[in-house]
């Protein structure tokens, strides 16, 4: 038998103090809500990230260097976005790791103007990505809003999703484009949900720029998460309707759906191209397809396979579910010691020992908006949105387990396409990450809604549970010393496991298992204290003791307590780079330039020094001084640079003659094949390859070879590239070029190269840039010709007898289509808005005084 609620009148008693009284309806009045919002806001990032606006520092990574790095080659053209990036890896698609503005897509060009302004009194250029976290919050707002009309609730919605550790780390660590996406999923579910309640051509039109903003940062991952909540939004929505038999439901949804589709339609096509470039582009990089070493293991079973097993590296564990409520269970992950084991100076470490490699910080997202989502599940399940977002929670939760719970994942990668593109599991997170602030919101709102809707069994839940956190608070501190001591031992078990493997690291965990176990400890307190403190002033609010806005505002000061503490632990401040002195030349750069080379080279720095450009700390550093380097920084090479790295390695003779490597840079003095010394300094030593061959030529035979037989080949050194090429097509048919086969380069650009060439019969003209059909080009005096694949990753082009033209040319014909479909798209979306808004503003009544 279910419980009645009764609606009760408050009583009448006079109101004493401060938190009985509280209303912001009387501070604030609701007009000036949203401004006041964007304003606290702004102040609390200000404050949190006061290092970072105004102290003079920064964060700093591999991807923001990298990204600095390419500035140079960018600046040098003149429409601000490049097709061909020859500076890393041999070459790749310049689309595949960025580019900078782009004047054809209105919509981006109007973001950035906006996201510029914000940044513009800041000398700090790294400011301009904490915009996209302030957006996450003002669109964390909008939607809560919407859905509760409540400001203060809506307040603390706001401010926990933006700092949600799991979701500011992506600003620490530099994974800033995840957030440009991000920033917009809540304003998606916003206009999704009105929607589905009436069609309206202004939500048509705001729903296209939501998510062509969203689609913008082109984090295809994020994108890809995006996009199947929003398909498991619109899936429960129609099953619900067919279980309640709910026609209007139904056909709302059935409508919405196709909004949907239409906007993303349109959406994708001013973004086509960002996604025709890395479509195109993804068979031929480590995204697209398995390595040849996986391939010549005979493996089938995808799940036994290295490709498995390096998509799934980062598989979340069950138990470290518990990080939710206290974030340091499996150690945390980045934080500072200072204590005596460094002379009481700060240094760097990480303490996770979960089963992931290792991990910035813990996916944590507040213990009171854990448990605040939690009481929401249980009092307003039949909410249908709250359904909604504890199974789309459930769902995210269980597919980030990865391959500890392969039977949700593994059928999701084998047969959901594009699925086992991604590597990183526990990537899917964010999406609990984001639901879990709005489920908390509604959970307050049902706690406001005990004044006046009874129920004595939530009263008693309410009054129980701060009993319970009080009681583990306690506990807490009388047992502290026992549960210290149990940390440290899980802390040393995970040390003893890895002394025969690395014996260091074991050697570094057990001496930082009393500061883990204090971590542990604190969070541990802090967690069921601030727990104790919401349910306790909950049972006050029910009680008439606090006003409904009292409440909230303590929820939301501890809320941000705890995640401020947490979210600093993790963020690592270094002093801004001037980029004169981070970038500033160094000596083998200086040698190599004096050269003066008027012919295309590579180089290839092999230091382990750590310094920017070397091997270990690559970065695409050299890219800064537009000089081509063998190596580079991209989390999606091409795949045959990445086979020949893993059969070949980066040190081979064959491979630097046959690939244009003039020059190798290295810590000390070396004995190789054909290596030169032309400088030799106190920290660099720089050689010219005299073997290297220049990036065109002729040569003598052509054969085919299966592909892990040319690698070996080339591992071997058993060929010289300059008489033999090895082709992926049977029976091709050359002649052998003699004394007579010459060639001049007469231009050199990142998307052209041209030479004037002399063959001596039907010669094979080998070109040591990556092979990428799907955009380059050859002709011969104008004249399309075929390109092959040479040496298992390159091109080369069979050249007719005679003096002639060769041109070599990447472009891909649908980057130009879809260059001027997002022109006119976005321009007539702009404009359908402003016809629109202006038609409104016309057709609203007028007010009279």
């Amino acid at each position: 038998m279910t419980k009645t609620k009764k609606t009760i009148q408050s009583k009448k008693s006079k109101p004493e103090g401060f938190f009985s009284k509280f209303n912001i309806e009387e501070i604030l009045p609701a007009k000036f809500h949203a401004l006041a919002a964007i304003l606290v806001i702004i102040i609390l990032f200000l404050a949190f990230l006061y290092p970072l606006f105004f102290g003079d520092k920064t964060f700093q990574s591999g991807d923001i260097i990298s990204s600095q790095s390419m500035k140079p080659y960018v600046e040098n053209h003149g429409e601000g976005f490049t097709l061909w990036n020859p500076y890393i890896f041999c070459g790749m698609p310049a689309y595949a790791i960025g580019t900078s503005a782009k004047w054809f897509n209105l919509m981006y060009v109007g973001i950035t103007a906006v996201r510029d302004v914000f940044s513009a009194p800041f000398s700090n250029d790294y400011v301009k990505w904490v915009f996209y976290l302030i957006l996450m919050s003002i669109t964390s707002y909008l939607l809560m809003r919407y859905l509760t009309g409540n400001f203060m609730v809506s307040l603390f919605t706001a401010v926990s999703t933006s700092f949600s550790t799991g979701l500011i780390v992506f600003l620490f660590i530099g994974h800033v484009t995840k957030l440009t996406s991000l920033a917009f999923y809540p304003l998606l579910f916003l206009l999704l949900l009105r929607l589905k309640d009436r069609i309206r051509i202004l939500d048509f039109l705001l729903l296209i720029i939501t998510l062509q903003l969203f689609i913008q940062g082109f984090h295809v991952q994020i994108i890809y998460y995006t996009v199947l909540s929003i398909g498991i939004y619109f899936l429960y929505y129609f099953i619900r309707a067919l279980v309640k038999k709910d026609i209007l439901l139904r056909s709302s949804i059935l409508k919405s759906t196709g909004i949907f589709a239409g906007a993303l339609v349109i959406a994708l096509l001013i973004q086509s191209d960002n996604f025709t470039q890395v479509y195109e582009y993804s068979q031929y990089s480590t995204r697209g397809t398995e390595s040849i070493v996986d391939k010549a293991s005979g493996k089938q079973q995808e799940n036994t396979s290295e490709y498995y097993d390096y998509h799934t590296n980062w598989s979340f564990s069950p138990g470290e579910v518990l990080t939710f409520i206290v974030p340091s269970y499996f150690g945390f992950g980045n934080s500072t010691y200072n204590g005596p084991l460094t002379n009481n100076q700060p240094v760097e470490v990480n303490t996770y020992f979960g089963q992931m490699p290792f991990v910035d910080v813990a996916m944590y997202m507040g213990v009171l908006v854990f448990f605040l989502a939690l009481f929401a599940i249980f009092t307003r399940w039949k909410d249908p949105f709250v359904q909604f977002l504890t199974i789309l929670s459930v769902f995210a939760l269980l597919v980030s387990f990865g391959r500890t719970f392969p039977l949700i994942f593994d059928p999701l990668f084998k047969f959901l396409p594009f699925f086992n593109k991604f590597r990183v599991p526990s990537m899917i997170l964010v999406l609990v990450q984001m639901s879990f602030p709005v489920l908390a919101g509604l959970g307050i709102m049902k706690i406001i809604s005990l004044r006046t809707e009874k129920n004595i069994m939530l009263e008693k839940v309410i009054k129980n549970a701060a009993f319970v956190f009080t009681g583990i608070f306690v506990l807490g501190i009388l047992l502290n010393s026992a549960i210290t001591g149990w940390f440290a031992g899980r802390v040393n078990d995970y040390a003893a496991s890895l002394t025969a493997s690395r014996p260091q690291m074991a050697k570094q965990f057990q001496a930082l298992a009393d500061y883990s176990s204090q971590m542990f400890l604190s969070d541990f307190l802090f967690a069921f204290a601030f727990l104790s403190l919401v349910f306790w002033t909950a049972n006050l609010y029910i009680k008439e003791k606090f006003s409904r806005d009292s409440l909230v505002l303590v929820i939301i000061i501890l809320s941000l307590i705890d995640l401020f503490r947490i979210d600093a632990r993790g963020a690592k401040y270094i002093p801004t780079p001037n980029l004169e002195n981070e970038f500033q030349k160094p000596d083998y750069v200086k040698v190599i330039e004096e050269q003066n080379d008027k012919e295309p080279f590579r180089i290839l720095n092999l230091k382990q020094d750590g310094t920017l450009g070397s091997f270990n700390q690559n970065s695409n550093f050299n890219a800064y001084f537009l000089l081509e380097d063998f190596y580079g920084y991209s989390g999606i090479k091409p795949r045959a640079y990445q086979d020949i790295i893993d059969v070949v390695g980066p040190v081979n003779a064959t491979l630097w003659r046959m690939l244009n490597v003039k020059y190798i840079i290295t810590e000390k003095q070396v004995q190789f094949p054909g290596l030169a010394p032309i400088y030799t300094g106190d920290k660099s030593v720089v050689y010219i390859n005299q073997y290297a061959l220049p990036r065109l030529y002729f040569v003598d035979s052509v054969e085919y070879k299966a592909p892990m037989e040319i690698l070996q080949q080339m591992k071997a050194s058993s060929f010289d590239p300059a008489h033999n090429a090895f082709v992926a097509e049977k029976g091709l048919k050359v002649t052998p070029a003699d004394s007579t086969t010459s060639v001049k380069l007469t231009e050199y650009k990142d998307e052209v190269v041209a030479a004037d060439v002399n063959a001596s019969g039907e010669n094979f003209l080998f070109f040591g840039d990556s092979y990428v059909p799907t955009g380059w080009k050859a002709y011969v005096d104008n004249n399309e010709t075929d390109i092959y694949r040479a040496n298992h990753g390159y091109m080369g082009i069979i050249v007719p007898a005679g003096q002639h033209k060769v041109e070599f040319r990447y472009a891909p014909e649908r980057f130009y289509i879809s260059k001027y479909l997002a022109l006119i798209l976005s321009s007539l979306v702009v404009l359908g808005l402003i016809v629109v808004l202006v038609s409104r503003r016309k057709s609203a009544p007028v007010k009279n005084d």
